[in-house]
């Protein structure tokens, strides 16, 4: 097996004889180890599965087991990925696509925030947020896949919820 020749902690720029590479740690988001690949030449970005194009964005939360992801970090990733602006976006899952992927995504965690944070305030059960949360999303974005990971969106942002 081949060990790697270069490993790097936050950063890496990668010259690939006059074309270079930025491969960037997104620090916990989707995942502790999520990467941002962007060939600023080209104005493209790869992203990996902190976003997917046409489907509800894939929570990992499986206490006690994988609670690497954080949605509170995940927002503010999306907020700094959407700022940079590429012109093509590559997805961890769905179509290539452009500036909008990004919008798209962080627009749905922030809702998605919004509405999980609305309702752990007034003290209704997590099973009650979990119904009504999916019900809105579900109405919001009838067209996009995997439904099943709103509910570990929800349980993620309550668990994150301030006190």
């Amino acid at each position: 097996m081949a060990s790697p020749d270069v490993v790097y902690d936050d950063a890496y720029d990668l010259d690939l004889g006059g074309r270079v590479v930025r491969l960037r740690a997104a620090g916990r988001a989707h995942s502790r180890g999520d990467q941002v690949i962007t060939v600023p030449d080209a104005g493209v970005m790869f992203t990996g599965d902190l976003v997917e194009a046409g489907q509800f964005a894939i929570f990992p939360w499986f206490p006690p087991y994988d609670t690497d992801v954080s949605g509170i970090r995940w927002i503010s990733v999306m907020r700094r990925l959407a700022d940079a602006s590429p012109q093509v976006v590559v997805p961890g899952h769905g179509d290539v696509g452009g500036p909008q992927l990004l919008a798209d995504v962080r627009d749905y965690l922030e809702l998605l925030r919004d509405e999980t944070w609305a309702r752990r305030d007034s003290a209704v059960s997590e099973q009650t947020i979990v119904e009504e949360v999916r019900a809105l999303m579900i109405e919001r974005h009838p067209e996009w896949a995997g439904p099943e990971w709103i509910d570990k969106g929800v349980g993620c942002l309550c668990a994150e919820h301030p006190v």
